[in-house]
C-alpha cells in the first residue's frame, strides 16, 4: 500500500524531472515577498530579455500577482499571453486585468480544436498561424506536466525559437520557495 507522502514524493520527483527537461532547475529562480531590490534588478533583467526564465515563487496568487505587476509596471508589452491550466486568469471574453491585455493559450489551443487528436502539425499550425504574443509566461503546475501535449507545445517553442525573440517566462510553485 502506497501512502499518499509516498505518492506525494512521487509526484513531486515527476515534476521536477520534468521541469529539468524543459529548463535546467537550478537556473530557476527562487523568489519569495517582500522582494529585495537584487529580486527586483533580476526579474527586471527576465522580463526585458529574450530567452526561456526560470523563477520558483511559492503559490499561484504569489507568482501571478508578480506577473502582473511587472506587466502594468513596465508598460511596454501589448500581447501578453499565459500558459496555464489552474484557475483561469481571466474571463475570456474580457482578457484584461488591471488594464493588461492577457490571451489565454490554453483556452485557444482548445477552442480552435489545436488539441484535439493531438496531431504534430495542428500545433504548428497554431504556432504559424495564432502566436503573436510579445510576452510568455509558463504557469508549470503538476497538472500542466501530466497532460498529453505539454511537452509537444514546449518542443514547438524551441523548435520556433520563439525564445529567441520575446521573454519566456517558466514559472513554477514550491512551498519551499526560499
Amino acid at each position: 500500500m502506497v501512502t499518499e507522502s509516498r505518492l506525494e514524493n512521487h509526484k513531486d520527483k515527476k515534476f521536477f524531472e520534468a521541469f529539468d527537461a524543459i529548463g535546467n532547475m537550478q537556473k530557476s529562480k527562487h523568489i519569495k515577498g517582500p522582494l529585495s531590490e537584487y529580486d527586483i534588478l533580476d526579474l527586471q533583467d527576465k522580463f526585458l530579455n529574450n530567452g526561456f526564465h526560470y523563477v520558483n515563487v511559492s503559490d499561484l496568487q504569489f507568482g501571478r500577482s508578480l506577473v502582473f505587476q511587472f506587466l502594468k509596471s513596465l508598460n511596454y508589452y501589448h500581447e501578453n499571453a499565459v500558459l496555464t491550466i489552474s484557475t483561469p486568469i481571466v474571463d475570456n471574453s474580457l482578457n484584461t486585468i488591471n488594464n493588461i491585455y492577457i490571451n489565454d493559450i490554453y483556452y485557444e489551443l482548445v477552442q480552435g480544436s489545436y488539441l484535439d487528436n493531438l496531431q504534430h502539425r495542428d500545433l504548428d499550425e497554431f504556432f504559424i498561424d495564432q502566436f503573436y504574443y510579445d510576452f510568455l509566461w509558463i504557469e508549470v503546475s503538476h497538472e500542466l506536466i501530466d497532460t498529453s501535449w505539454f511537452f509537444e507545445f514546449f518542443n514547438r517553442l524551441v523548435r520556433f525559437k520563439v525564445d529567441q525573440h520575446i521573454p519566456v517566462l517558466v514559472m513554477s510553485y514550491s512551498k519551499d520557495s526560499t
